[in-house]
C-alpha cells in the first residue's frame, strides 16, 4: 500500500515538471523575439589584437561621434596605423658678407678718427689683417655701403669701417647743378634716395666725400649727390 502511494506521488511530480517546462518554452521564445541582443557580435571587442567589428589581427575601431554634434555617425579610427609627428624646425640664417662687387671706385687720402682693424673682406666677421690707429691716414681706393676699400703699405687690399674714417671734409660753397640728380643718404651708389635736385638750380655744398658732395637743401635736410652733377 505504501509502495503504491509513493509511486503515485512520484508520477504526479514528474507530470508537474513536464507541464511547467512546456509552459516556460513559449515564454522564452517570446522573450528572445521581443528583446534581441543589444550587443551583436560585430560590436564585441576583440582582445586578440583584431578590431571592433573585424577579424583578429587588423581592422579598425568604430567610435561613436560626440554627443550633440548632429545625427549619429560612426568615426573610423585606423587601428595600428603609424602616427605622423610634425617637428618644428628653426632656421638659422647665416649672415652673408657684403659682396666686393658692390665697391664703388674712389680715390682719397683720409684720416682715421678711431682705432679699428683692416679686414680681408668688407665684413667684421672676416679675417683681421692688421690694426689701424686713430690719427693715421689710409689710402682709400673705393667705398661700399659700410666699408672703405684701402691699399695698405704692403700694397695689400683691405677694408676699414667707414665709421673709422673721416669721410667728409667740411666745405661751404654754392654750385650750379649741371644735371638732375638724386640726393642720397650716404656718399655711395648704395645710398637710399631721399630727394631730388634739378639742373640749373644752385645747391649749397657743406662737405666733400670722395666722389660725392654733401649738400644742404632749403628745408634743412642734408644728403649726397655725385660730384659730376655740379659745375
Amino acid at each position: 500500500m505504501n509502495t503504491r502511494i509513493g509511486l503515485t506521488v512520484m508520477v504526479t511530480l514528474v507530470l508537474a515538471a513536464i507541464s511547467a517546462l512546456a509552459c516556460a518554452t513559449p515564454a522564452l521564445a517570446q522573450t528572445g523575439a521581443e528583446y534581441p541582443r543589444t550587443m551583436p557580435n560585430d560590436t564585441m571587442p576583440n582582445y586578440g589584437g583584431g578590431s571592433y567589428g573585424g577579424p583578429a589581427g587588423g581592422g579598425s575601431i568604430s567610435a561613436p561621434a560626440p554627443s550633440g554634434s548632429g545625427p549619429s555617425k560612426t568615426t573610423v579610427i585606423p587601428y595600428g596605423a603609424p602616427v605622423t609627428t610634425t617637428h618644428r624646425t628653426t632656421r638659422h640664417v647665416k649672415s652673408v658678407p657684403e659682396d666686393i662687387s658692390t665697391v664703388e671706385p674712389a680715390q682719397g687720402h683720409l684720416k682715421l678718427v678711431k682705432n679699428s682693424y683692416a679686414y680681408e673682406r668688407p665684413t667684421s666677421s672676416s679675417t683681421r689683417i692688421e690694426p689701424v690707429e686713430a690719427g693715421k691716414y689710409v689710402n682709400v681706393i673705393g667705398t661700399s655701403h659700410y666699408y672703405a676699400q684701402v691699399k695698405l703699405k704692403n700694397s695689400e687690399i683691405a677694408y676699414v669701417p667707414l665709421s673709422a674714417v673721416a669721410l667728409v671734409s667740411p666745405a661751404d660753397k654754392l654750385f650750379m647743378l649741371t644735371s638732375d640728380s638724386a640726393v642720397l643718404n650716404a656718399p655711395n651708389h648704395l645710398g637710399k634716395k631721399i630727394a631730388e635736385v634739378h639742373q640749373g638750380h644752385n645747391v649749397h655744398v657743406v662737405g666733400i666725400a670722395l666722389n660725392y658732395m654733401k649738400i644742404r637743401m632749403k628745408n634743412g635736410a642734408e644728403g649726397y649727390i655725385p660730384i659730376h652733377s655740379l659745375e
